[in-house]
């Protein structure tokens, strides 16, 4: 059977747009995470209110990256598992 008798394919446009969508989100939030520091740390007051959002910020950009990391590495594998994988090339399906 053939890819198109019956067999569904997954859009390749579809798979890599939701990557570009994640990789938005995410730079959005590591960037307020960033700003949220830097003010802190320029125009901030030293008070318990001001350590307990630089702690936030810090937490959020670490849950962020590791779950960026987790994520990326749980679709590679389950992409082997299925006929999405490409070998690492990046050439589609």
């Amino acid at each position: 059977m053939t890819a198109g008798e019956g067999e569904k394919r997954p859009n390749p446009r579809n798979h890599l747009g939701t990557w570009r969508v994640r990789r938005r989100i995410i730079h959005l939030t590591l960037l307020f995470c960033a700003a949220q520091v830097a003010f802190l740390t320029l125009w901030g007051h030293d008070t318990r209110l001001a350590e307990t959002l630089a702690w936030g910020a810090y937490a959020l950009a670490g849950s962020v990256i590791g779950a960026y990391v987790f994520g990326a590495a749980w679709e590679d594998i389950s992409d082997r598992r299925t006929d999405r994988y490409d070998g690492g090339y990046g050439n589609g399906y």
